[in-house]
């Protein structure tokens, strides 16, 4: 990600409604499983600007990570003490130490070497019953200027998710598509930006992070409330993106053949 691509989603993401209503569903996750096993070990493993950080904090020990300085420099400045700089290719997070892991829109960036090799030191980091929550962005056609700003080396399928996840050792509860109803116009939207940028040989300088009017960001952050729910019953069959939330297996059920 572009240097001010994290100083644009410091002064949006208390607000805006596409970080708004993904970091709730993360919550709702992360409290039950806080429900069934009381104060957890997180850690966010590449956690930007920190806001998911300070959200998770009621429900136990939050630790992040994140490869840019100046990131962490913005966990910082929100009194978050335990966020770190590590590179997460070579950072090793050791084994059976945290009950929960996220990692939003990290696995797709031109710096991770190996998704895989990171899913696998992920999976290790977990206590035997912990959760990976993951979320990604989705489908490579309509990669855009956006991808250019955020560093995109891949947009990811459900499919290809749930076989990562799958390969890595994981049993996955839940691999959907988000973004559903608003997805044919983010489509166009992309599409047609990445034409006329063609045309007039522009190359991409910024994300679409970008506030709308009050009553917009609402409107929108209510559509996705509403996704968040039907998300609860069934998987979504096409989005702009893909959240998924899996389990590392208990020792005996790992020896089960």
């Amino acid at each position: 990600m572009k240097p001010d691509e994290y100083n644009t989603m410091f002064s949006v993401e208390d607000v805006h409604w596409w970080y708004v209503a993904l970091h709730e569903l993360v919550l709702d996750t992360v409290s039950k499983e806080h429900s069934a096993k009381g104060r957890l070990s997180i850690l966010d493993a590449g956690c930007g600007t920190g806001r998911l950080c300070m959200l998770m904090l009621p429900f136990g020990d939050v630790h992040g990570l994140d490869a840019y300085g100046p990131a962490v420099d913005l966990c910082r400045a929100r009194g978050l003490n335990s966020v770190v700089q590590a590179d997460l290719n070579i950072e090793p997070l050791g084994d059976c130490r945290y009950d929960v892991v996220t990692s939003i829109d990290v696995l797709y960036h031109l710096w991770v070497e190996n998704d895989i090799a990171v899913i696998r030191k992920m999976f290790s980091a977990l206590k035997p019953g912990g959760i990976l929550i993951l979320h990604l962005p989705a489908f490579n056609f309509i990669r855009s200027l956006h991808d250019i700003a955020v560093f995109t080396r891949h947009r990811y399928t459900a499919r290809a998710v749930r076989r990562k996840l799958s390969g890595s050792g994981f049993v996955t509860e839940k691999v959907s598509y988000r973004i559903f109803f608003l997805f044919p116009l983010i489509a166009i939207f992309r599409l047609a930006g990445k034409i006329f940028a063609r045309r007039e040989n522009k190359g991409g300088n910024h994300s679409d992070v970008t506030l709308p009017p009050k009553g917009i960001n609402n409107m929108l952050a209510e559509t996705l409330r509403f996704e968040n729910r039907l998300m609860a019953a069934f998987n979504l069959p096409f989005g702009s993106s893909v959240f998924a939330v899996a389990r590392k297996p208990h020792s005996r059920q790992l020896q089960d053949p």
